[in-house]
């Protein structure tokens, strides 16, 4: 028999005891595993942030921080609304009704509305206009592709594009119908809008959103400013059910408002985008009524203020779970050693050498933490998947049994299998220097 087989059936005829070993050490590597890709699932969710085709966003004074969580994850509450007016700022004049440039024109490529505070079946409801994915562009450089179907128009009011989650989640497709609840999943349901477009899938957060045209928007029940002598919205909103196909009347100016507004920066001849958006953000900023956020600097803030620190702390804490799981296997090990001394002197007796003994005891070793590591790197994966709608729910991004970190994953989980491997150094040299005469004589 080989040597390779007499350690298997060694591990074998300890099989209680083998299999609570590799156990313990599975779940010190499952943890390790689930934490690694936890923590890359959040860093590129939060990193894709950076590609979504614009570079700034204006919205109520408040928290930065959180007016880019809202608008670009849509998670947090939405600070408040600003006057329609601050998005006409940023429109040309073919834009405006009145024909004249807006105040900060010059310095826009593109601005896009976004209005919240509606969700369906647990995923936020945008108002907003074709130019969302008719201008903008994923990841900075393609436009938004359509896997069904294609963008709303803005003359249609209750037209509604889904991102890739939210149509395979609920499994809406073309021609269906949904309608948004107001404020939260159990609050009062709006008029139906159509489905006219499902997205294909970008790996950002446009994926878990439901997008509806704006003007359908603001005539939903609560979504008006109230002003006096204008009619209320919920009158006009039933109209579009008509038989003879009359559109309903769009909102006045005066009672609509805003969340917030995306805006792309026009690049300066010479010039990158970036400075015109600095020196946008400081005009903004002087105001009394609005700010403005750079998403690329308010997500790497937030990466290295919380995200990281708190990665690392978990990791260190796993890392120290595996490394009692391999002190565990090693006196788990030591004391089969001791136990086993008989059988060691007899095989050396038979004529095994000492070389021979000592690998026998170290491939048991490496089997232990060898099965082990492969194990817990397989439940770390399954962990994650198990997890995955808590982590949607509560942080806002996508992770599945197939999300992975790679690279970490190449570097740290083999690293932590060689330090079990090296535990079993000890019980090997410990059979290396039995004493055949000693052990054979206190048996007799």
């Amino acid at each position: 028999m080989s040597l390779f087989g007499i350690a298997l059936r060694s591990l074998r005829q300890r099989m209680a005891t083998s299999l609570l070993t590799a156990f313990s050490l599975a779940l010190g590597v499952a943890l390790v595993v689930a934490t690694l890709v936890t923590g890359g699932v959040v860093r590129q969710a939060f990193d894709s942030g950076s590609g979504l085709g614009y570079n700034m966003i204006v919205g109520a004074r408040g928290s930065p921080l959180q007016l880019v969580l809202n608008t670009v994850y849509y998670i947090s509450r939405p600070i408040e609304n600003i006057p329609f007016a601050r998005y006409e700022d940023f429109l040309p004049a073919a834009s405006r009704a009145d024909g004249i440039d807006g105040t900060y024109a010059q310095f826009v490529a593109t601005a896009v509305p976004i209005c919240m505070g509606d969700y369906f079946r647990g995923f936020r409801v945008i108002g907003t206009n074709s130019a969302a994915f008719g201008k903008l562009k994923s990841g900075n450089v393609d436009p938004y592709r359509f896997s069904q179907g294609r963008n709303f128009t803005d003359e249609a009011f209750f037209e509604g594009v889904l991102g890739a989650s939210v149509a395979a989640s609920i499994g809406l497709k073309i021609g269906d119908t949904f309608s948004p609840t107001h404020g939260a999943d159990d609050g009062a349901k709006h008029d139906p809008f159509t489905v006219v477009g499902i997205l294909e899938r970008t790996g950002s957060p446009i994926d878990r959103g439901a997008f509806v045209n704006m003007e359908g928007f603001y005539l939903q029940k609560g979504h008006a400013k109230p002003i006096d002598g204008h009619p209320t919205p919920a009158s006009q909103s039933s109209e579009h059910n008509k038989d003879d196909g009359t559109r309903p009347l769009a909102l006045p100016k005066e009672q609509r408002e805003v969340t917030a507004v995306l805006l792309r920066t026009a690049s300066a001849p010479g010039q990158p985008a970036e400075l015109t958006a600095i020196g946008l953000r400081t005009l903004l900023n002087e105001g009394l009524d609005v700010q403005s956020a750079l998403p690329i600097a308010e997500i790497s803030q937030l990466l290295g203020l919380f995200v990281r620190p708190i990665e690392l702390l978990l990791l260190l804490v796993t890392t120290m779970v595996v490394i009692v799981s391999a002190v565990g296997m090693l006196v788990s090990m030591i004391g089969s050693m001791m136990e086993r001394k008989r059988d060691v002197a007899i095989m050396r007796a038979l004529g095994a050498r000492r070389s021979h003994v000592m690998i026998v005891v170290f491939l048991e070793a490496v089997l232990l933490a060898v099965g082990g590591g492969a194990v817990g790197w397989i439940l770390g994966h399954v962990l994650v998947g198990a997890a995955g709608p808590w982590i949607t729910s509560y942080a806002g991004v996508s992770a599945s049994a197939l999300s992975a970190a790679p690279g970490a994953e190449l570097l740290l989980v083999p690293m932590l299998v060689l330090l079990a491997i090296a535990a079993g150094l000890v019980p090997a040299l410990l059979a290396y220097r039995t004493d055949v005469s000693k052990w054979l004589q206190s048996s007799g």
